[in-house]
């Protein structure tokens, strides 16, 4: 079979091809520069396969478009991005084997590969399930030089594939591996940063034996909570980073005033109380979502008002944050600290209810109340 390819069908722009009418071309490369300037600075990996998946939908009209992503563990190219084809079909063809696929080629040869007629005779490098494909367009996807996917268009009808289309499925495709690669490398420096400020998390409460596990658990009650409210899996994602940072801010309020036994006097709790304010400062570095920092800052507010940083009363204060309350109060409360020793649970739940639409949201306090009693046990 004749497999075309970008190193001898691709010549320049300006070269001329009576398949594409010289306004349709411009358009074309226009809209390159303008997802080029969509994706800078994009770090959500399926955001840019979205945006990229558009634009290749706009220049070849609307036929099947898929994005696929290797596996290097299994070998397997697996659909992370797709249009246009059927939910039945989706199902079958979500991962595949590359070898002695077209996929395959490209993946071995780095180079856009097409073709043009898939006849009767050469029928069997389709699958069953797309026997009216009549020709495909194939690029590898590339980031740092390593091929890591494929960018696969696919007709019903027979093509001419001009070298127009080789070199702007080309383009896209290394537009798009380039947005990957930096996308992959952004994530891969905010989990480092995350992990750092998680262990400074973790190495603050260890100055404080009483605290220890303090995050963590905050962070499983406050996860049971949300599966009780039914949150989506963004918002239970958003919970857990904020619960498991909550005190971060705390890193920075001297070892006296954490171990102090006495009541803290004015100043020292201005400082306590700065904490929340603090975590948010240092999340951001972090580049944490506007909304884990909103969470974290305002884990303190209070229903009535009256909590802190800001003074934020009811439905003012996030959701999320509400919930991280009731843990945070709940937790603190059935743990030994130096001035006073652990509540019971039934205690501690009385405290929580007593608190109920004064210092805690009462949707919480009711979802809270759900939690079986041995799921809070320690």
């Amino acid at each position: 079979m004749d497999y075309h390819q970008t190193n001898r069908q691709i010549e320049q722009y300006n070269d001329g091809d009576s398949c594409y009418e010289p306004c349709q071309r411009d358009r074309t490369i226009r809209a390159l520069i303008k997802l080029g300037m969509e994706l800078a600075g994009c770090d959500d990996e399926q955001v840019v396969l979205n945006k990229a998946l558009k634009t290749v939908l706009s220049a070849f009209e609307g036929r099947w478009c898929v994005f696929r992503i290797l596996d290097e563990k299994t070998g397997e190219l697996t659909i992370k991005a797709s249009a246009g084809i059927p939910e039945n079909i989706m199902s079958m063809a979500m991962k595949v084997k590359p070898e002695g696929t077209l996929l395959g080629k490209v993946l071995a040869s780095g180079v856009t590969l097409g073709i043009e007629n898939i006849d009767e005779e050469n029928s069997k490098i389709m699958p069953y399930y797309a026997d009216k494909i009549k020709s495909m367009l194939v690029a590898p996807l590339k980031t740092g030089g390593k091929t890591i996917g494929t960018l696969k268009i696919y007709s019903f009808e027979p093509q001419q594939w001009s070298k127009y289309d080789y070199q702007f499925l080309t383009d896209m495709a290394n537009q798009l591996g380039m947005a990957l690669g930096n996308a992959r490398s952004h994530n891969f420096l905010k989990k480092q940063y995350i992990s750092v400020i998680k262990g400074l998390s973790a190495a603050m409460e260890t100055r404080d034996f009483y605290t220890q596990g303090h995050s963590e658990r905050v962070a499983k009650i406050s996860s049971d909570c949300a599966d009780i409210f039914g949150l989506s899996r963004e918002q239970q994602e958003q919970l857990y980073q904020a619960a498991t940072l909550h005190d971060i801010g705390k890193i920075g309020v001297p070892e006296s005033i954490i171990m102090k036994l006495e009541p803290l006097s004015a100043d020292e709790w201005e400082i306590i109380k700065m904490h929340p304010a603090n975590g948010e400062i240092i999340t951001e570095k972090a580049e944490l979502s506007r909304q884990v920092r909103a969470i974290i800052r305002h884990h303190h507010e209070r229903w009535d008002g009256g909590g802190y940083p800001d003074g934020l009363a009811g439905e003012e204060i996030p959701h999320l944050a509400r919930i991280i309350s009731v843990a945070d109060a709940y937790d603190a409360m059935t743990t030994d600290r130096p001035y006073r020793l652990a509540k019971k649970h039934d205690e501690a739940i009385d405290e929580i209810l007593s608190g109920k639409e004064k210092q805690f949201d009462p949707l919480v306090v009711e979802a809270f109340l759900q939690i079986p009693a041995e799921k809070l046990a320690k």
